[in-house]
Parts: structure tokens; sequence; C-alpha cells
């Protein structure tokens, strides 16, 4: 069991490192290539900025917010991609207020989530820990029942990490509401500005800017799912380990 639980670890991380090397060699090979490709696409691009322009004319941008809001509104219980909602703002209003619209309605989401886990409980997040196996990280996380500061900025840091899940569950620990909002605000702020920035530049997906901004994501995401990867397999490795040496002192104690 053991040594399939390694090769399972193995496995999923190597499957992770070479579809994360191939899209990142292809991205690569686009920003080398960029002006042939932007020369090659320009009808798209044209498309794409007078797309950009007749959203900038609009005088109706109340009602543009009250849609994005209502995307925000949906992604509470629909699992939208944060990165694209962000980007929907950086298409549509200046990076600066894109990036102000887009750090309220997160902390809207946020507390949303919040929320339903101080109602209902840790939801998926809190049935995954309570499976034995997990238990390691469950105590992690609880950081002895008041909750692992540290945790919660790194998930707001990893793409591959629910946001959703890990809200509901420090919800659920009635963790202390300012400091989720701020720690929560503070390890997803590198994501919500590149996200924001690729939707300011996406008027042409072939530059430099747009492309160099995809790579990091790319890079990011996939490192980062690999070291969580890692890191599981090793502490999972570790508990049954441990387990296997508290069974085998159990099964020879000598009950006076």
């Amino acid at each position: 069991m053991h040594k399939t639980k390694r090769h399972r670890t193995n496995f999923i991380s190597t499957i992770i490192f070479l579809v994360t090397t191939a899209v990142l060699v292809v991205l690569v090979l686009m920003l080398i290539n960029h002006v042939n490709l932007e020369i090659r696409f320009n009808t798209i691009i044209n498309w794409l900025k007078k797309i950009d322009n007749a959203v900038a004319r609009l005088d109706t941008e109340r009602e543009i917010l009250i849609c994005i809001f209502a995307l925000y509104i949906a992604k509470c219980q629909l699992p939208l991609p944060m990165s694209i909602l962000c980007a929907i703002s950086g298409l549509v209003f200046p990076l600066g207020t894109a990036l102000i619209i887009n750090t309220v309605f997160t902390i809207f989401f946020f507390m949303v989530k919040y929320v339903e886990g101080t109602f209902i409980g840790g939801g998926w997040a809190g049935m995954i820990l309570n499976i034995k196996k997990m238990h390691f990280l469950r105590d992690w996380i609880q950081f002895k029942g008041n909750g692992n500061p540290y945790f919660l900025s790194l998930t707001r840091l990893i793409p591959a990490i629910p946001l959703g899940m890990v809200s509901k569950y420090y919800g659920s620990m009635r963790y202390d509401v300012l400091y989720y909002i701020l720690l929560s605000m503070l390890g997803y702020a590198p994501r919500l500005f590149i996200y924001t920035k690729l939707g300011a530049a996406f008027t042409n997906p072939f530059s430099v800017q747009f492309l160099s901004l995809l790579i990091v994501v790319v890079a990011f995401t996939g490192f980062s799912s690999l070291i969580f990867n890692v890191f599981y397999g090793i502490k999972s490795n570790q508990m049954t380990q441990t387990l296997l040496i508290y069974s085998q002192k159990e099964k020879y104690k000598i009950v006076l």
C-alpha cells in the first residue's frame, strides 16, 4: 500500500510537470514569434480592439458593473473561474478601476463563503479532512483549534486549491473575520493583479505583455500544484509509517 501511494504521487507529479512544461514551451515559442503571429492574426486583433473601443464608449458603466457583480454572485454557487471574472473587469474598465472593483467583489465572495461555513459547516473540505488519512492536514489547518493563518494566505496564492472550500472551512472554525479578510486578500493579491492585467492586455493576445503574463500564470499554477502534490505525498507517507509503527506496538502490547 505504501508503494502504491508513492507511485500514485509520482505519477500525478509527472503528469503535472509534463503538461506544464508542454504549455510553457508552446507559450515561449509564441512569445518568440509574436511579431509573425500579430501579422498573421491581425484581423482577430483588430476585431478585439474594436470591441474594446466600443465598450469604452458605452455610457452604461453602471449596468456593466451590475452585470459583473451578478457574475460574482453566481460564482458563490457556481464553479465560475475567478481568473475570468477578474479579467472581464480588466477588459471593460481602466486597470486602476478594475483592480478596485475586483478587490471589493472578491471580498464579497470571501465573506459569503465564510458565512456559509458558519451556518452549514466546512462542506466538502470538512468531509475530506475528516477522512482518517487526512487528519494530519486537518490538524495543521486547525492549528490547535484557532486556524492556521499561514495556510489561509498560502491557499489563496495557489490556484489549484479552491477558494470557496477553504473559505467555508475557516468559517466553520469561526476564524476571526478581520484577520480572515486581511490574510485572504494578502494571499490573493498577486493573482488578482495578474488576472486583471491579463484582461487589460487581452485586446492583443499575441502581445509580449499578454504572453508574458500568461507564462507566469501557467508556470506558477503548474509548479505550485506540483509542490503541493509532493508535500501531500510526503506527509501522507509519514503518517502511514507512524500508524504502522503504532499498530505494531499495540499488537505486541502485553496487558497486565
